[in-house]
């Protein structure tokens, strides 16, 4: 157990029991954004058909502005469902990170990038919904939508996420899932999305490339804050570190297309694989410097 609760909902939205229908993007898979790849979004024996899209970006290029410049505002408050109660602990766990993660990159980007950050919320959600990013599943599990800068999460399958491919749950694992998706606002902040889009139009066939090295990113930036989380004294135990690596090495594609199809195939990676996703939420963790997070060295 961390320290990171809260019971403080400024940063939550609850749509929780709300139906909101649309048509669905191609090939979004409900997402949009960046997301952790999951049973949901897999067909039998179809490897990773189904997977959320990492960058709606390639995909929907009206989507994204040429940098930060040109970002929308997130979605206006009185747009949004109400306020979410955090008074669950999963609930409360959910908050704690929404509202740390989101104080550390305030303070993180000026200092490192010279840039502002967007304060933004965790949308909950249960059933679909219309999203910037299109129709938006819980079978799709957490993920980003760069359109309304949200981060939308189901808690039933955060939890399922842990069952089946952490085979733990904690604080601390459930934390990474979203300060990951936060990572992703963090690259739209900066404009980075816009970089990898260009990038995939002049050479598309390097696009599943581009889309590990941005999924890489977003695990490193999660191991930026669990760092700076450590160093103010919010874990309980050192050893809690070791939960969230293993929440990031059992969502590896590797791991996930064993399970899910009994055979790995790198051609097909969006994600990245155990070892890869391990190694840049450590070089986060270790460093505490969201600049030495440049997984794009090798790709861009």
């Amino acid at each position: 157990m961390t320290k990171i609760r809260s019971t403080d909902s400024r940063n939550m939205s609850d749509a929780r029991g709300q139906r909101g229908g649309g048509m669905s993007f191609p090939g979004m898979g409900g997402g949009g954004g960046g997301g952790f790849p999951i049973p949901g979004g897999m067909k039998a024996g179809g490897g990773l058909l189904g997977i959320i899209i990492v960058l709606a970006a390639v995909l929907l290029p009206q989507l994204m502005g040429g940098g930060p410049a040109a970002m929308s505002s997130p979605v206006p408050g009185n747009q949004l469902p109400g306020d979410g109660a955090c008074t669950t602990e999963l609930e409360q766990v959910v908050c704690g990170v929404t509202n740390d993660v989101q104080g550390y990159w305030s303070a993180a980007l000026p200092e490192y990038f010279g840039v502002d950050y967007v304060v933004t919320k965790t949308l909950l959600f249960d059933q679909p919904r219309q999203t910037g990013c299109g129709l938006g599943s819980p079978e799709t599990g957490p993920f980003y939508c760069p359109a309304d800068q949200l981060v939308y999460i189901d808690l039933g399958f955060l939890q399922q996420i842990e069952n089946q491919f952490v085979g733990s749950t904690s604080d601390l694992a459930e934390q990474y899932i979203l300060a990951h998706e936060y990572g992703h606002h963090v690259q739209h902040v900066l404009g980075t999305n816009a970089q990898v889009q260009d990038a995939s139009r002049r050479d598309p066939g390097r696009a599943n490339q581009y889309s590990v090295a941005l999924e890489l990113q977003a695990d490193c930036y999660a191991g930026v804050w669990v760092g700076d989380a450590n160093r103010r004294g919010l874990l309980d135990d050192p050893n809690e570190i070791q939960e969230a690596i293993r929440a990031a090495e059992g969502v590896g594609d590797d791991r996930i297309q064993e399970k899910t199809t009994g055979r790995i195939d790198p051609e097909r990676w969006t994600h990245g694989s155990a070892e890869q996703r391990r190694t840049w939420f450590l070089r986060g963790f270790t460093t505490v410097d969201p600049r030495q997070c440049n997984t794009f060295a090798e790709v861009l």
